[in-house]
């Protein structure tokens, strides 16, 4: 992944910030989510997967300050 695009989404009232690829409907790890070996985790783009790869947000905000930090923020998916 050379560009990361990232999204935020609410699953169960708890929100999750994710790099995805669209294209293949993987979710990446991002952040402090990441392995320390500077790899990414992934799995596919439902929600079992995105609760696999990312730590909840406190709230939306945190979610999306987070996306935004971490690549180029897309919007809720």
């Amino acid at each position: 992944m050379t560009t990361i695009d990232t999204y935020i989404r609410c699953i169960d009232g708890k929100w999750y910030a994710f790099a995805a690829d669209t294209s293949d409907y993987v979710a990446y790890s991002i952040g402090a989510d990441n392995p320390h070996d500077g790899l990414h985790w992934y799995a596919s783009m439902t929600d079992k997967g995105i609760r696999y790869v990312a730590t909840a947000s406190p709230s939306r905000a945190a979610a999306y300050q987070k996306a935004r930090r971490n690549g180029n923020y897309h919007g809720e998916i």
